[in-house]
């Protein structure tokens, strides 16, 4: 769900950057200088009367175009946080002890708040980050295993991996 809604954000925020670059590009429109033909060979110069044409609250030299233009906000989009989790040994006979190594990075440097873990057997974990948990599979199975990191500003990338463990030899 957490993923979901961090992809629609990234969308959502990708489309207001483009929306806002083109604003910022695109040339206002002007108002063209209005001229009727009268039929006899003259012509009427309707902006000829610029209290007439001034829209309410303009101050002197504003147009209406410089009246609508909101101003131009800053929009910050942070590095993905990148990461890769082995497991050791990914196989083996119950009960299976492995150790799951952890390679993180945050490209912005801003640091990483927590590692939730689901090692798919019942087994969650909220820990500080670690970069090697050991977990026990006591039953057999196949298993996934996801961590969730999470920086301290709120980004976070899911990672997974598979175990499996076999029934005990005798």
């Amino acid at each position: 769900m957490v993923t979901r809604m961090h992809r629609i954000f990234t969308v959502v925020a990708s489309l207001a950057f483009a929306a806002a670059i083109v604003l910022a590009i695109t040339p206002p429109a002007h108002a063209q200088n209005n001229q009727i033909n009268n039929g006899i060979g003259g012509s009427s110069d309707m902006n000829s009367n610029l209290e007439m044409n001034r829209v309410p609250g303009m101050e002197g030299n504003e147009t209406p175009d410089s009246m609508m233009m909101p101003g131009m906000g800053s929009l910050e989009i942070r590095e993905p946080v990148t990461g890769t989790m082995l497991v050791s040994p990914p196989y083996g006979n119950a009960p299976l002890r492995v150790g799951f190594f952890v390679v993180a990075t945050d490209p912005e440097n801003i640091g990483f708040l927590t590692y939730q873990w689901n090692f798919g057997d019942g087994t969650v974990s909220a820990l500080p980050p670690e970069k090697y948990i050991p977990h026990l599979y006591k039953a057999p199975g196949n298993y996934v295993c996801s961590l969730t990191l999470k920086t301290v500003d709120g980004r976070s990338k899911t990672i997974f991996t598979g175990i499996v463990v076999r029934h005990p030899v005798d």
